[in-house]
């Protein structure tokens, strides 16, 4: 009965350093990935929350990601359109010193044209050649579409030269250049001068639209931003180590750790001194004490 009353209390001691060795390991390990849950027996219902809010902030991330993706292109589109803008704006100005034509010789107004040409030039290098990402920001030389309007005009017809005909004729930018409809040499300067009104007016709303989506994709940005802020808040409530709690924890659990230590080396102790008792008094072993009779021994 002895003996089974000490394996119990030794079985006891045992257990509870085990526990508490347990403890110290789950505390230090927290303490050294800095997450309360490591896995999910941990705390199976945080665990769950930690696993959604995961999937949560990768969706949101690749949200943020295509946002800001769509406004760095808007940027880049909506710096090519303001150096076309100051393009127009140049041929705006030749245009009109274009039609000053009494105050000008036949050769200035050859050079006027030679720099209408070269503005065109330059819008449809712009327009052609403008990318981002290796992919161009327009779809098609500008110099076509802005400032696009249409006018009617009679040709002769083609099945009876003695008759006109009405026709459309579709008008933009390029119809300024040398041999045009409009050209500044030999076409109507009054309809060139509407054209490039409408050119300076479409480019203009286009930067405005850009820049409205601009604002919008900004402010799109920030409430993603502000969202993932939350979502990694929480989580961390969830998730991650409370150093200072977990220190604590750490503390109490070496110092249990050490008292239970104590108390299994001291149970071993005393199952030794009563087992070197037990066989002192056994049959055969040195019964005998002082007057010659047994030690009793309950068991």
């Amino acid at each position: 009965m002895v003996g089974n009353i000490n394996n119990n209390l030794l079985l006891k001691v045992t257990n509870t350093w085990r526990r508490h060795s347990s403890d110290v390991e789950r505390s230090m390990e927290r303490l050294a990935t800095g997450k309360r849950i490591n896995r999910a027996s941990d705390d199976p219902a945080g665990s769950v929350a930690v696993t959604d809010m995961n999937g949560q902030l990768e969706t949101l991330k690749s949200q943020l990601k295509g946002v800001q993706q769509t406004r760095y292109y808007v940027a880049a589109r909506e710096g090519g359109n303001a150096a076309i803008n100051d393009i127009v704006i140049e041929l705006k100005g030749l245009v009109v010193q274009a039609g000053n034509s009494g105050a000008l010789s036949d050769s200035e107004r050859r050079t006027i044209q030679d720099q209408i040409d070269l503005k065109i030039e330059a819008i449809d290098f712009v327009s052609n050649t403008f990318t981002y990402k290796g992919e161009r920001v327009f779809s098609s030389a500008l110099s076509t579409s802005l400032g696009s309007m249409s006018r009617e005009i009679e040709v002769t017809d083609p099945n009876d030269p003695t008759k006109k005909t009405k026709k459309t004729e579709q008008l933009s930018l390029r119809s300024l250049k040398s041999g045009g409809a409009l050209n500044t040499l030999t076409g109507d300067l009054e309809l060139a001068d509407k054209v490039v009104d409408a050119a300076v007016a479409g480019n203009s709303g286009e930067q405005a639209f850009l820049g409205s989506q601009q604002r919008d994709l900004d402010s799109r940005e920030r409430s993603l931003q502000a969202e993932i802020e939350n979502v990694t808040g929480t989580k961390s409530q969830i998730e991650d180590t409370d150093y200072a709690s977990e220190v604590a924890n750490l503390v109490k659990g070496q110092v249990l750790q050490q008292a239970s230590m104590f108390m299994v080396q001291t149970a071993m102790q005393q199952i030794k001194q009563i087992t070197s008792l037990i066989a002192a008094v056994a049959p055969g072993g040195p019964a005998s004490v002082g007057t010659g009779r047994s030690l009793n021994v309950v068991g």
